[in-house]
């Protein structure tokens, strides 16, 4: 995946657009302390597949099934997940190999000092830092320091290597990194490699086999977006308007494609499409430009990433009612939207969770430097599902339409434990 969508996908409502994805928390027992304790605990932000997202009642009879093949495995490792694991990879874009951490002995012992290496700034890396550090204070004492460096010049390949190399001079036991892109520090991951400390790459997928490729499955997240305005709109054929994020950016198209799926099965008469580069301010312009050449009705919009309120916002400077909108990666300001008009507007979720992502992570570093050998080059999760049902769980008290944070979501989001017990290869 190109590492540069997940980074704009994640940019705050009022910021550029920047940012990246995803989670982690500390070993198994540390990870029960923040809330990821069991697979069971998925559902409380995951809905079933019977359930439909925003409604309550059943899915309409026109959504095909979730997606369930497994991505490219030469290697036959991903066929050998079970459980959440398993329900996490499915449908997974690309190709998955054996890890060569999956025999890995740590050399070091605890307290162990790691880096995390941002590519750009932007709210996603803050939420996903944020995490870190909490798994970092729930360790136990495990975790020494965290030393994160930002690149003064936004996606600097070259600036992001020479942060890496002063981590590795530095003997970080785990380096996290938002990757500038997902082929050009490949030198510096196999260098990392060499000297014993693995390279968790959050929300991109690196091609090289001694990353580690940590973020949501994206195929689920439009998979579950589609379904959850279908059912929004009542199960029946509508006029639905597209706000992509960046065409031809891998994250876009393989969210936008799954989502479509969905939307044709159910027989919705794509309008048009508009582009809000994963920004909700200009998914704003972009939908109020439509609009004003669009009188008639829209009955539904499927927006790839982070662009809701900016949407929600259009339609209401004109005037117009605001239909059901597939919040993918919601942020504050959609999600009170929602929460005040939940007897007129049918909304529907699926997130990302930033610092549910950064205790993920370091969940999954924890584990490598235990011992307990990681199975294979990524580590996906299923993102959880918001509906009418949970949204009080998501909504925290004093957000406004104002707000501009990503919604993170209760501590059970993210079923951190199960995750790292299946990707594992020693409990």
């Amino acid at each position: 995946m190109v590492t540069m969508s997940w980074r704009r996908l994640c940019a705050s409502s009022a910021a550029v657009a920047a940012a990246a994805v995803l989670t982690a928390c500390g070993s198994s027992s540390s990870s029960s302390s923040n809330g990821g304790t069991s697979s069971s605990a998925s559902s409380a932000g995951k809905t079933t597949a019977a359930a439909a997202a925003g409604t309550g009642k059943a899915n309409a009879a026109c959504i095909p099934p979730a997606p369930s093949a497994l991505p490219g495995d030469p290697d036959k490792v991903a066929a050998s997940l079970t459980g959440t694991a398993r329900t996490a990879m499915a449908g997974y874009p690309g190709t998955v190999y054996k890890s060569p951490w999956a025999d890995f002995t740590p050399s070091g012992k605890a307290p162990w000092k790691v880096g995390l290496s941002i590519n750009q700034p932007g709210s996603y890396p803050e939420g996903v830092l944020a995490g870190l550090n909490a798994a970092k204070a729930a360790s136990q004492g495990k975790i020494a320091s965290i030393e994160a460096l930002t690149v003064s010049t936004p996606n600097s390949v070259t600036e992001q290597i020479q942060q890496m190399r002063s981590m590795i001079e530095q003997h970080v036991s785990i380096i996290f990194a938002f990757l500038s892109s997902p082929t050009g520090l490949n030198a510096v991951i196999d260098q990392a490699a060499k000297a014993g400390i693995p390279v968790i790459s959050i929300a991109g997928q690196s091609t090289d086999r001694s990353a580690i490729n940590l973020q949501p499955n994206p195929t689920q997240l439009g998979y579950d977006g589609a379904r959850g305005l279908v059912n929004a709109m009542g199960g029946k054929p509508g006029s639905v308007l597209e706000v992509q994020g960046i065409p031809g950016i891998t994250f876009n198209t393989q969210v936008v494609n799954a989502g479509m799926i969905v939307l044709k099965a159910c027989k919705m008469n794509i309008v048009g499409s508009v582009n809000g580069f994963f920004v909700a301010p200009t998914a704003k312009t972009a939908v109020l430009q439509f609009l004003s050449g669009h009188p008639t009705t829209i009955d539904g919009v499927f927006q790839a990433s982070g662009m809701a309120s900016g949407v929600i916002s259009a339609f209401q400077q004109l005037g117009r009612t605001v239909p059901p909108v597939a919040d993918i990666n919601p942020v504050a300001a959609s999600l009170v939207y929602w929460n005040q008009n939940k007897s007129s507007y049918h909304g529907s979720g699926v997130a990302i969770a930033p610092e549910r992502t950064g205790q993920y992570a370091m969940a999954v570093g924890l584990a490598l430097l235990e011992g307990r050998g990681i199975k294979i080059t990524d580590v996906p999760f299923s993102p959880p599902v918001i509906t009418s049902a949970n949204l009080s769980q998501w909504v925290q008290a004093g957000w406004t339409s104002a707000t501009t944070v990503e919604a993170n979501g209760p501590a059970s989001a993210i079923p951190i434990t199960a995750l790292v017990n299946g990707y594992t290869t020693k409990r």
